[in-house]
């Protein structure tokens, strides 16, 4: 055994169960046997981890979620150390999906060129035992550098963002380490990020997740001192080796100015309290499109101050997305109101007396129904949702941003959105039940509306009914690789589209069409629930992961299609077969 192996992963506690909750109600109890086990092995660079800390998680089924939204950790995860010869061991598991984790920061999976993947993903059925789940580590590699601001001062506290690429400079994937500390600089600008798989990188510094306590903003710079991404210079980083003096200048630091300014109402010249307003950075070849934004309220007199804006061009709106218009008190006075845009230019100094003027929108009201269902426990869900329209800049429109306005549902299954401004208008649901409901047709004054339409500033929009359907079916499958197993890597996504589309000629549909999606299990088995009725096409990807929170499509490989009808309160099952030989 090498030396030093015994304190690799310096965490004190030896076996840890903890029940995970997502929220503060009572959790029932899990009755599900517990017959099944995972063991396996940890070495660093092919010797025994002694005394290595191994985490087992059962994560979220596959069945209800989404590979793009990554697993989602529940129920109970538990802790172990590894013996002398560096092996583990867990029992009493349940069947389901688990991920097996070797806690260290500083060593990455000899298995995979993705960033810090030192984990294992295992399906057991009730009653399996999987003793050859092992883990392979080698160190991981370092960056280490310094950042100072033009002058060769430390810039202290600030983010480092770090960016994987291949052999030609590319962005693949994206390294995630959330709020870690050493993902900032300390007193002295200098910062060291360590446990990185072997590969190439680019780093910059500056930018949003720029920090200055002199009120100065700095602008993305990356290694050593280019602005354009494309001028950044790749890091080669290798197994437990340092990339030293990675240093990045940070060009001068911009001072920033704060804006004040009044909403009104545009006709009668009264201010609006309680509205919400933002300042956009205004789109130009610099930026790439990427904006930024920073918004306040305005106080009982109508007024706001948005602060810590560098010198630039902005654009100033009344922010409407994802406003509510409450039913019950549809009177509330920020929330009848949209505004154009209002262009400023801020220079070295402060600027004041803006005004926007709001413009009293569209009201858009009718009736959601239930189809098909007359239980009371499903309408009383329904009630827990909410209406919403999406509302997009029409044609031959200078407006550049966007309204996503929503309504309760009344007991009577009424609602009423206001404050719409004039644009191209898409419905959908919104709430905690959205799940177990889909809309299947919008009709207005009796016709049905097949495609999204435009509302005009001003239009008192009534008559419209929403017609919903529980969504109750399911449809149960099974992968099945030619060969009997898939590419190392390798994770297959499903997903299930409505064949009926919503709109006519390929234009935007009325309404969000439904559907769902499911990653497939280790043994290839997958469950796509609380479907609505309906012809569905099945769509299979291939995945890779790229990161610890991003997949792509298998590299040469081709999707997999085929169509299913779904009836309410039934099962669909259906099976894939996929040659990775044929791609």
């Amino acid at each position: 055994m090498k030396p030093g192996l015994l304190n690799l992963f310096p965490i004190s506690s030896v076996l840890l169960l903890i029940a995970a909750q997502s929220n503060a109600q009572a959790p029932q109890r899990d009755t599900r046997p517990r017959t099944a086990s995972i063991g396996g092995r940890v070495t660093v660079g092919g010797a025994p981890a002694a005394n290595a800390l191994v985490m087992v998680t059962e994560v979220d089924p596959p069945s209800g979620g989404s590979l793009l939204r990554g697993e989602s950790w529940q129920r109970a995860f538990v802790k172990v150390r590894t013996d002398s010869d560096g092996r583990y061991r867990f029992g009493g598991l349940t069947e389901g999906d688990y991920r097996i984790q070797a806690l260290s920061k500083a060593y990455v999976s000899s298995r995979s060129s993705s960033m810090s993947e030192v984990f294992r993903s295992v399906t057991l059925d009730e009653g399996e035992s999987r003793d050859d789940v092992d883990i392979a580590l080698v160190r991981g590699g370092v960056i280490t550098g310094r950042v100072v601001d033009d002058e060769g001062r430390p810039v202290i506290a600030t983010y480092l963002q770090l960016l994987p690429v291949d052999e030609n400079g590319n962005p693949k994937g994206r390294f995630d380490f959330n709020d870690d500390p050493m993902m900032r600089t300390d007193d002295r600008g200098v910062y060291r990020i360590y446990g990185l798989s072997a590969g190439r990188y680019i780093i910059s510094a500056g930018g949003e997740w720029s920090y200055s306590r002199a009120k100065r903003k700095y602008s993305e710079t990356f290694h050593p001192n280019a602005t354009d991404r494309n001028q950044a210079k790749i890091i080669e980083v290798k197994e437990g080796a340092e990339a030293v003096d990675i240093n990045i200048r940070l060009g001068a630091g911009r001072d920033t100015y704060e804006v004040t300014g009044r909403v009104v109402d545009a006709e009668t010249g009264k201010p609006l309290p309680q509205a919400e307003v933002i300042c956009w950075e205004a789109p130009d070849k610099a930026n790439d499109g990427r904006r930024s934004g920073k918004g306040a309220i305005t106080d009982s007199e109508g007024i706001f101050r948005v602060g810590e804006l560098p010198s630039g061009r902005y654009e100033l709106y009344m922010w409407t997305r994802g406003r509510m218009s409450d039913q019950a008190s549809a009177s509330t006075a920020a929330n009848e109101y949209y505004s154009e845009k209002t262009v400023f230019e801020l220079g070295d100094s402060d600027v004041s007396g803006l005004e926007v003027k709001a413009i009293r929108g569209s009201t858009i009201s009718g009736v959601v129904v239930l189809e098909g269902a007359n239980d009371p426990a499903v309408k009383a869900k329904l009630q827990q949702m909410e209406v919403g329209v999406f509302v997009t800049p029409g044609n031959g429109s200078d407006r550049q941003n966007f309204s996503d306005i929503n309504s309760k549902i009344g007991v009577d299954g009424g609602f009423r959105l206001t404050g719409a401004p004039p644009g191209i208008m898409r419905f959908n649901l919104h709430g905690d039940q959205a799940e177990a409901f889909s809309i299947i047709r919008i009709e207005r004054d009796g016709a049905e509306i097949r495609s999204a339409f435009e509302i005009r500033r001003g239009e008192q929009i009534t008559g419209v009914r929403i017609v919903v359907a529980n969504t109750d079916g399911t449809i149960r499958g099974q992968v099945e690789v030619t060969g009997g197993k898939a590419p190392e890597g390798w994770e297959f996504q499903i997903w299930a589209n409505p064949i009926s589309t919503t709109a006519d000629n390929e234009s935007q549909p009325a309404f969000g069409s439904g559907g769902g999606s499911a990653r497939a299990d280790g043994k290839g088995r997958f469950v796509i629930e609380r479907l609505a009725p309906g012809e569905y096409e099945l769509t299979l990807i291939p995945m890779v992961r790229v990161s610890q929170s991003e997949w792509n499509s298998a590299p040469g490989t081709s999707q997999v299609k085929q169509r299913v009808t779904v009836s309410n309160g039934a099962e669909t099952t259906v099976k894939f077969t996929l040659d990775p030989a044929r791609r």
